[in-house]
């Protein structure tokens, strides 16, 4: 199978790679239908996040299920599902307490990160991180449930009321969607940004949007609220902690979101007590997979602008350019759109690669091999393996 393989810090490289079979009982293995470029994704390839060389990149992606092993019980062959990526022990003291996204295994077990992610046809995946999508959620969308859970934990800390003036620092996909809730339920929104191409996205959206590097972002919230500053302020870049807390109100609320560990900040701690801010600390998402499949079912949010295009597997690396990122020198530069192409996806703002035309080719040799080989067991595989004829 193709697969997009991250080899070390700015090298991404198009392999053929065996396909994976189940190993464990619990094992499905799922053919990638689409999958998502996440920021996280530029940030291992930059070397600004934890990584592990040679593996498989693509945590946000969804699928058919091809294969199970013989103790999985509540997906069946052809299922389509979305794949939540954070594997939970489920027996550390921090998921034995509710707070699973803090699991000591976490950080090693992360599938797309630190074991073989959606970046490829096939993908190995443990039954309990699979969730079975509904036939109004298509494949496009359903890649997105992950990255929709995320920012579903954060609006249950935030509680947002319909009151309140939110302000979202930086309007990248998880700026979008914290927007999109804020549109729904505050009182008014507005949102920064500096990149040309997601500024033009935040006015197609009806958003109140300011470039940073062209006005004073607290002279113009505090003018956008009468003088209060926001109730909220949802921090999506990684790197403006510190403005986030001059743009806040009094008692305020800061969700510091975006993340990139290559920054610091310096915060005064009595103006934080001073003032009754609130600074909000999460991680991922807390059983926010059911809770963002119904969202997307119901179609609560405006998802139109949120994405940029649907491309084949063999032209990801390329994407990345697009994102902002020279893959080869590992310099940002502007975003940009994509030319419209016949029989995809053309809107706006995320950028999705689907199965290319390898993908097509294997599921050909495997029907070749099945009819050739028509005796052939279910226990001939490991753990017991049952396979959908693609």
């Amino acid at each position: 199978m193709k697969a997009l393989v991250f080899k070390d810090v700015g090298k991404l490289v198009l392999e053929d790679r065996p396909v994976p079979h189940v190993q464990e009982p619990d094992d499905v293995v799922v053919r990638v239908s689409r999958v998502g470029i996440c920021g996280t994704d530029v940030k291992i390839l930059e070397g600004k996040h934890h990584f592990k060389p040679d593996t498989v990149l693509g945590h946000e992606f969804c699928g058919e299920v091809v294969e199970v092993g013989t103790h999985v019980h509540h997906l069946k062959l052809g299922d389509r599902v979305s794949v939540d990526n954070n594997i939970r022990c489920g027996f550390c003291t921090f998921c034995r307490m509710g707070l699973s996204s803090q699991c000591v295994e976490i950080k090693q077990n992360a599938i797309g990160v630190m074991r073989d992610g959606g970046y490829a046809e096939y993908c190995l995946v443990p039954e309990k991180q699979c969730y079975v999508l509904p036939a109004e959620i298509d494949d496009v969308l359903g890649s997105q449930v992950e990255t929709l859970a995320t920012v579903v934990n954060g609006m249950n800390h935030l509680q947002m009321m319909p009151y309140d003036y939110v302000l979202i620092l930086g309007f990248g996909p998880i700026g979008y969607l914290f927007a999109q809730f804020a549109k729904n339920i505050a009182a008014k929104v507005a949102v920064t940004e500096i990149d040309a191409f997601r500024i033009g996205v935040a006015r197609q959206c009806g958003l109140t949007v300011w470039n940073p590097n062209e006005v004073n972002i607290e002279e113009e919230v505090a003018a956008f609220t009468y003088g209060r500053k926001a109730d909220i302020v949802v921090e999506a870049t990684g790197n403006a902690l510190e403005q986030a807390l001059t743009c806040v109100t009094p008692g305020g609320k800061v969700l510091p979101f975006g993340m990139d560990s290559s920054i610091t900040a310096s915060i005064v701690p009595n103006e934080v007590t001073r003032w009754a801010t609130k600074i909000i600390g999460l991680y991922l998402g807390q059983n926010t997979m059911v809770p963002s499949i119904r969202i997307f079912q119901e179609k609560r949010l405006d998802m139109k602008p949120f994405f940029t295009r649907v491309i084949p597997l063999e032209q990801g690396l390329e994407a990345f350019s697009s994102l902002g990122l020279n893959p080869k020198t590992l310099q940002h530069g502007p975003k940009t759109r994509h030319r419209p192409v016949p029989g995809t996806l053309e809107t706006d703002h995320r950028r999705v690669a689907g199965r290319g035309r390898g993908g097509l080719r294997l599921a050909h040799l495997l029907r070749q091999l099945l009819a050739a080989h028509p005796q052939r067991s279910v226990g001939d595989r490991p753990a017991d393996a049952a396979l959908a004829s693609p």
